[in-house]
């Protein structure tokens, strides 16, 4: 959806004043704020909700970092956002659907074009008045619709032009990227060594037999799930042979192995509207990804992590873990808060943090999770850090059985 609703009253909402008397912040600030969070719901999936990044708010409307934290605190206790990062009162201030205005708006318009309304309308003075506020209202609206129209269009070419630089920059990195390849390329021919296009079929086959069927396949449910359910709704990719071979290679080249990477990877494309074919490119026809284009070669998958197809607006990283011995059991922490909180309130409060270290302190081993500010390891610690404990306490119950969670900030 292009638009949203800003509703009467805003600038002199009295929630809004009382969070910026909490605060001790300007009316100002607090309404930019709130206006930044209203166009980070317009534009999510699903519409009403938000991952809040108060360094890149404080960024764009020219605040702290710290004023913006204290705003969103204020949010959150005077209700405006829940806990999952929902905008409250989104669903009854909001239209479902970018037709719902103007439908509603073309059903009075018929209802009032039929004959016999028309002599309701005749028959009492009184209604004389009510037709020329309808007038009115139906003009409203009309200049409304146009001014969306052109606010669409405008967008349409800041995006383009965006766009446009942003493939320049893509197009110099991998020119950049190829002509270093083909250096590469070059020592390791001088040298007497074979090259990784000279590399027989014989053994693309034996790299495509070194990967499992099973993480074949879960590597095309991640795909299905991430990508090809917004693409095609009811219909699933399948791995072909050739699919199987090049998957294979990008398994073990560009993500070495690791699922995480895979699923970022998915992510990124399935958040791109380019990608999905709900955007135009350069020469103004739209455009859709597929499985095999997206695992054709090392150049594509590069392109697309560098952004080149969606303006370098990537979704959030999953959280890290530095700690090898932990990392099955930190898999096993975030899928189980996935399934109580949801995904959403998952990468919103733990996108940023990284389990840094497990060592051994009085009371038994100790894991220390690494927390992005002071506002996100207050909040964690107070709705969450309970949970988590439990977990890391329930998936370590050999050897290396974690005894409780800590959390820190830099500095």
């Amino acid at each position: 959806m292009d638009w949203y609703r800003a509703y009467h009253g805003m600038p002199q909402n009295t929630t809004l004043r009382v969070v910026a008397h909490r605060t001790k912040l300007p009316m100002a600030s607090v309404l930019s704020v709130w206006v930044c969070l209203l166009d980070m719901a317009s534009q999510n999936n699903p519409r009403g909700s938000v991952v809040i990044d108060a360094e890149q708010i404080a960024v764009l409307q020219n605040l702290e970092t710290e004023d913006v934290v204290k705003i969103i605190k204020g949010f959150y206790e005077k209700n405006l956002l829940s806990p999952e990062n929902r905008l409250t009162n989104w669903d009854t201030r909001q239209y479902k659907s970018p037709t719902e205005r103007s439908q509603k708006s073309r059903s009075k318009t018929q209802r009032d074009a039929t004959p016999r309304n028309a002599a309701q309308r005749d028959a009492t003075p009184g209604n004389a008045a009510q037709r020329e506020e309808t007038k009115k209202e139906t003009d409203t609206e009309y200049r409304e619709q146009i001014a969306d129209t052109e606010d669409r269009n405008a967008d349409s070419r800041v995006d383009a032009e965006a766009e446009k630089k942003q493939k320049t920059k893509s197009d110099k990195r991998l020119k950049t990227h190829t002509e270093k390849r083909e250096r590469e390329r070059e020592k390791h021919k001088n040298g007497g060594q074979a090259t990784v296009q000279n590399q027989s079929e014989s053994q693309k086959q034996t790299q495509q037999s070194q990967t499992p069927d099973a993480t074949f396949q879960q590597l095309l449910d991640i795909w299905n799930e991430e990508v090809q359910s917004k693409l095609t709704i009811g219909q699933k990719a399948i791995l072909t042979e050739q699919r199987k071979v090049l998957l294979g290679k990008r398994w073990a080249e560009d993500f070495h192995e690791d699922i995480r990477a895979w699923r970022y990877y998915c992510e990124i494309i399935g958040s791109s509207q380019f990608c999905l074919g709900k955007r135009e490119g350069k020469e103004g026809k739209a455009w859709t990804i597929d499985l095999s284009w997206a695992i054709a070669s090392s150049d594509n998958v590069a392109r697309i992590m560098e952004g080149g197809f969606s303006g370098g607006n990537h979704p959030r990283k999953p959280p890290a873990c530095n700690v090898p011995e932990l990392q099955l059991a930190w898999d096993t922490v975030l899928e189980a808060f996935q399934q109580k909180h949801s995904k959403a309130t998952c990468r919103s409060w733990l996108s940023g943090v990284i389990v840094i270290r497990m060592q051994w302190i009085c009371d038994g081993r100790v894991v220390t999770i690494l927390c992005a500010n002071k506002f996100t390891l207050e909040w964690i610690t107070q709705h969450y850090l309970a949970d988590i404990s439990h977990w890391f306490i329930a998936a370590t119950k050999n050897d290396a059985r974690v005894a409780r969670v800590e959390l820190v900030t830099e500095g």
